[in-house]
């Protein structure tokens, strides 16, 4: 354990590491700290939970920081000359806890002077399973609310809906291709399962008696625009999307699946990817997480491999590099991890799915650096206080609307 006259030092340490803006030299510091015990690394990745932060900071509200401070550091001064070195280790903990939990209680204690409380939590919440089917015929029905699976017959297909995923059984079909569309709003996510008809018989049935090859799984997030045909035809199976989708997709060598947004093409066998393609961003990225895929826009091709991402930019070039793909799919397991990302690019994707909107002060804070790790389903209240942590801003709630400005 460092010593007593840094402890101060490593909780403000702490704090940035929440905030991802230690610096290179920090990082070194507190680096050496947690590998000097056992205790230290196991309190590092305590901090670094909203949970201990929000537990922390309601504890807080009947506490004395400098006092209790004071008693706790007396009593380890007192006890430091005559006891064993795994006690001194435990009170140093409790101190270290205290100074880091005081520091948080401070950053957010002052929130409730930028917005009545209970505002945001009764009138801006998480979104949830919501989308409407547009049918060829422009017939429009609505999902995701209360009440019975239901079975669609359409020429060409059948779609059992439930509240929280479609299952589309297309058939073979010849002629002119036709497209149903499934929008997700803002406030929304659903699941679609695409079966292509290609049936085999089988003991072990699914889906009306039979096993469905070719089928595709989508995960769809908030602000998305799924186009997909009544009936597969020919050897391609190619869909349409504006937003973000998780597929995963099963081998089909004869029958490839072909994601297309906006300029570019994604074409998959047997294999799990994100795409994420906002039009409102400028830029689309593939990340893959198993198997393999091709990514063609324009002239430019790349085959990504497990692990790695293709981007393009609003220079219309297109990279490939290594990620940690888990940031990138993380929305699907119900959490927002960020890593490093602009505060712009992350309120993005914060208004989307709790249906607000983000009004920066001036372009400069569009660009403040946030890394950490939120819950998707938390109250937009536990959401602006983690963001408030990235130091220097503040959060206003009027309506719907967010405005931020420099602190």
């Amino acid at each position: 354990m460092a010593e007593f006259k840094n402890y101060k030092e490593v909780a403000f340490l702490l704090s940035k590491a929440v905030q991802g803006q230690l610096t290179e030299k920090e990082e070194e510091t507190l680096g050496k700290w947690r590998q000097e015990f056992p205790e230290n690394e196991l309190l590092y990745r305590r901090v670094l939970t909203s949970e201990f932060i929000i537990s922390k900071s309601k504890q807080w509200e009947q506490v004395d920081l400098v006092m209790a401070y004071l008693k706790v550091r007396q009593k380890c001064e007192h006890r430091l000359r005559r006891v064993r070195l795994f006690q001194v280790t435990a009170v140093a903990v409790s101190v270290l806890l205290l100074l880091v939990s005081g520091l948080f209680y401070f950053v957010l204690r002052d929130k409730s002077d930028r917005y009545p409380l209970g505002l945001m939590t009764e009138n801006i919440l998480p979104g949830n399973v919501k989308a409407e089917l547009i049918l060829a015929d422009g017939e429009r029905i609505l999902l995701g609310g209360p009440g019975v699976d239901s079975v669609l017959i359409q020429p060409g297909a059948e779609i059992h809906t439930a509240k929280e995923r479609l299952s589309y059984i297309g058939r073979q079909q010849t002629g002119k291709i036709q497209y149903n569309i499934l929008q997700i709003p803002r406030g929304g996510e659903y699941s679609v399962t695409l079966q292509d008809g290609t049936v085999v018989n089988d003991k072990n049935t699914i889906s009306l008696g039979k096993v469905v090859i070719g089928t595709v799984k989508v995960w769809l997030n908030s602000m998305t625009e799924f186009r997909f045909p009544v009936a597969f035809t020919g050897e391609e199976r190619k869909v349409y999307l504006t937003g973000e989708a998780y597929f995963q997709v099963a081998k089909d060598k004869e029958h490839p699946f072909i994601v297309v947004t906006g300029e570019a093409e994604i074409e998959a066998l047997g294999t799990s990817f994100n795409i994420y393609s906002y039009e409102e961003e400028n830029r689309i990225e593939t990340t893959l997480v198993e198997g393999a895929v091709r990514f063609a826009v324009a002239d430019q091709t790349v085959i990504l491999m497990p692990g790695e991402q293709g981007v393009v930019g609003t220079d219309g070039n297109l990279e490939k590099k290594k990620v940690d793909v888990f940031p990138y799919i993380a929305w699907k397991e119900g959490k927002f991890v960020f890593r490093k990302r602009s505060l712009e690019e992350v309120m993005h994707i914060i208004s989307r799915w709790y249906n607000v909107e983000a009004v920066f002060q001036n372009e400069s804070l569009k660009k403040v650096s946030f890394s950490g790790n939120l819950k998707r389903y938390d109250d937009f209240e536990h959401i602006v206080s983690m963001l408030e942590m990235t130091g220097g801003i503040r959060f206003k709630v009027e309506g719907r609307k967010i405005f931020i400005t420099e602190k």
